[in-house]
């Protein structure tokens, strides 16, 4: 039998109905679901941190230069020896030096013969004189002969003085003619390691405050302490402590981290033309098992500012906090998170405070244990409020929580029953 028109009407309808309503529910609750990263609020310790460049370096590193200049004969040590305190690490060629010694040691010794001498002939005038007194008292010598006989008692005793002035003058040249001597033997100043030699034996070593060719010999350095220097900005300076935490990281080995305790903080900065000033910062290392040290080498620093009382506070990730794109002229861009309840973002503003790398401190308008959209920061951008979401699963995970019609087909699903004890 036809079917008649009304009904016909009445079925497209109903279906019409079946169709449409979904779509405006859905539309009506925000749309389309968002896939999105949803955490739970928390509370960490924020570790605000300072970055800074600079360079491996020993505690003590000594540069070794020479105090006089002969050709290098003997070479004891190479470079990566450890040395001790005292040990002889080369020698210089000390004929010049030696002839130069024989020569003062021949010329005071002249100087003694000639005292000896002079010291004779004083007394022989003495002697003389004193005879010549009496004679003079009974008129036996005259007295022009006696005045000269005084004279050259005199002029004997002050040759004898010069002599012995000269004499004085030798021995402190020859003095200092044998510590030159003894300087041609470089002895290590410390404990420590040969870390740079820039000598071969047959070069001549050149005594110099300039770093020219044959100037610096090598460089021992106190291999106990290790260090990284690094050049803090002046405007983070003022927040650098002595005791505080820092993670070195060289340039050779940048998956290597280590860890180090700011030791020395400079009072005076170091300016380079064309740049800004900036503060050395001496920090000491921890030393760990496989450390690879090479002492110049470039590195990067991290510094923890933070005071070791610090107490955690509501923190969340860097990446969830959203500013106002076009703030006003002179005010800060405002903040704001998105709250994730029953399936739905809604956007709150929040005040946020100190920041690490990871986290920010959110001051006021976020609790404890609410939840936040974290990312990923392509839908975070343009996520608006009221828009439905639900967790972001990544490929191979299982599902947080089964959706709306999997939860009800286990609902109408009949129980299974417990095995028999």
């Amino acid at each position: 039998m036809a079917m008649s028109k009304g009904k016909k009407w009445l079925i497209l309808g109903v279906i019409a109905a079946l169709i449409v309503v979904p779509v405006l529910m859905r539309t009506t609750k925000g749309g389309e679901e968002k896939q999105v990263e949803i955490e739970t609020v928390g509370k960490k310790v924020i570790s605000p941190t300072i970055l800074a460049s600079g360079n491996l370096t020993y505690q003590t590193e000594i540069r070794m230069v020479s105090e006089v200049m002969g050709r290098v004969k003997e070479l004891k040590v190479k470079e990566g020896d450890q040395v001790k305190k005292g040990d002889v690490l080369l020698r210089l060629d000390p004929a010049t030096v030696e002839a130069q010694v024989s020569q003062l040691e021949a010329a005071a010794q002249q100087s003694r013969l000639a005292i000896q001498r002079q010291k004779v002939q004083v007394e022989t005038i003495e002697v003389k004189l004193a005879r010549y007194e009496k004679l003079r008292t009974q008129g036996l010598v005259d007295a022009n002969t006696y005045d000269d006989l005084r004279s050259q008692r005199d002029l004997s005793r002050v040759e004898l003085a010069s002599t012995e002035q000269q004499l004085l003058q030798t021995q402190a040249q020859l003095n200092q003619m044998r510590e030159q001597l003894a300087k041609t033997v470089l002895r290590a100043p410390i404990d420590g390691r040969v870390t740079q030699l820039t000598i071969k034996i047959g070069e001549t070593a050149v005594p110099s405050v300039t770093s020219i060719a044959g100037s610096d010999l090598m460089v021992v350095s106190d291999t106990s302490n290790l260090y990284a220097e690094v050049n803090v900005n002046e405007t983070d300076v003022a927040r650098i402590n002595v005791g505080q935490e820092a993670r070195i990281a060289p340039a050779a080995f940048p998956d290597d981290v280590w860890t180090g305790t700011v030791e020395t903080v400079a009072v005076s900065p170091r300016q380079v033309q064309g740049q800004g000033k900036t503060y050395p910062v001496k920090i000491r290392l921890k030393p760990s098992e496989n450390m690879q040290f090479h002492t110049g080498m470039s590195c990067r620093a991290e510094i923890v500012t933070r005071l070791g009382e610090a107490s955690s506070q509501v923190a969340v990730p860097v990446q969830a906090i959203r500013y106002e794109e076009k703030p006003d002229a002179g005010q800060v861009a405002k903040a704001s998170v998105f709250i994730v309840k029953d399936g739905r973002a809604t956007e709150k503003s929040v005040e946020t405070g100190t920041a690490d790398d990871a986290w920010i401190a959110v001051t006021k308008g976020l609790d404890e244990g609410q939840q936040i959209v974290v990312g990923p920061a392509r839908i975070l951008r343009f996520l608006k409020s009221g828009d439905n979401v639900t967790q972001l699963v990544e490929e191979g995970d299982e599902p947080a929580a089964k959706s709306n019609k999997d939860a009800k087909s286990d609902k109408d699903a009949k129980p299974t029953e417990a095995p028999a004890k």
